[in-house]
């Protein structure tokens, strides 16, 4: 399974990372990412995301 990761950088240099939903495939995420156009988004596995395996929003900040 794989989680659709939103991420949110506000003007105070902090960053959140809010699950969006999850899918069976990664393709069938990668699909709902691009139907809902987000930009500043990913897909990962699932049990990275709940152990904290995998890079925060702050790596993706781009300003």
């Amino acid at each position: 399974m794989y989680a659709l990761v939103l991420f949110i950088c506000y003007l105070g240099q902090d960053c959140d990372d809010l699950l969006i939903d999850a899918y069976r495939t990664e393709d069938a995420c990668l699909a709902s990412m691009k139907e809902q156009r987000l930009r500043h988004a990913g897909c990962y596995p699932i049990e990275d995301f709940i152990d904290g395996l995998w890079r925060p929003a702050q790596d993706y900040a781009d300003f």
